[in-house]
């Protein structure tokens, strides 16, 4: 090989290791700016604490390098006129069939942060009719909420009363209520002698995940410990 040749492959070489490192710099410049822009991550989840006590919530979490400040989420819900339904796109533009709850006090989102947000929706509006949720930063960017689908809402976020139990009589009151939260099922009983104790009725609450089980308690209050109460024989519902 002559040495022009070895001086042409030299450069040849040279000439790739720089075109790589050019490309591979680029792609770190590319990948830092990305970085260092603001980005967030947000779910949902849903629970209950008790009846008539919901524990649905947002969690937004920051995970890029430059701070967020939240401004509002806001709620997408199915119009119910039908027409609207065809030009749904159309209306939450408008700003028809959409609710924006403001966080209670400001949030603002470091690197590595996250915030909880309890989902709030005014009376009007039921949780089973939001297909889509979003967070908006202080700019206006809009950033998805990883949401469930409708039919699933309806099983997971929903209460719903499955029965109702009340006697008494000259002496004592006992009273069940049976309840799905979720996709759990709760006994609230209340129990008290007249005028009652302090004159405040006592409670007692049961959880249950399983349906069978929920019902064998319910049965077992309403036939056997309910009419122990109001004879004397037993104090409490347990």
């Amino acid at each position: 090989m002559t040495q022009t040749e070895i001086l042409a492959l030299w450069g040849a070489v040279t000439g790739t290791i720089g075109t790589i490192a050019g490309v591979l710099g680029l792609w770190l410049r590319f990948r830092q700016h990305g970085m260092d822009r603001p980005k967030l991550m947000c779910d949902s989840s849903f629970g209950f604490e008790s009846p008539n006590r919901p524990t649905h919530k947002i969690t937004i979490r920051s995970v890029g390098r430059r701070p967020v400040a939240i401004d509002q989420i806001k709620y997408f819900n199915i119009p119910r006129i039908w027409s609207h339904r065809l030009t749904k796109r159309f209306q939450h533009k408008k700003g028809r069939w959409v609710w924006g709850q403001s966080p209670k006090k400001a949030i603002k989102l470091g690197e590595g942060e996250k915030a909880e947000v309890s989902v709030s929706l005014p009376d009007s509006i039921s949780i089973t009719e939001i297909y889509k949720v979003v967070v908006v930063d202080q700019t206006g960017k809009e950033w998805p909420v990883k949401w469930v689908a409708i039919s699933k809402l309806k099983k997971i976020a929903i209460e719903e009363i499955l029965e109702e139990f009340s006697e008494e009589n000259d002496k004592r009151v006992v009273s069940a209520i049976g309840h799905r939260l979720g996709i759990r099922y709760f006994i609230e009983t209340k129990f008290n002698t007249k005028p009652g104790r302090t004159g405040v009725p006592c409670g007692r609450g049961f959880w249950f995940l399983d349906i069978k089980k929920y019902q064998e308690k319910l049965q077992n209050v309403k036939s056997i410990q309910a009419t122990e109460f109001l004879s004397g024989e037993s104090e409490e519902i347990q």
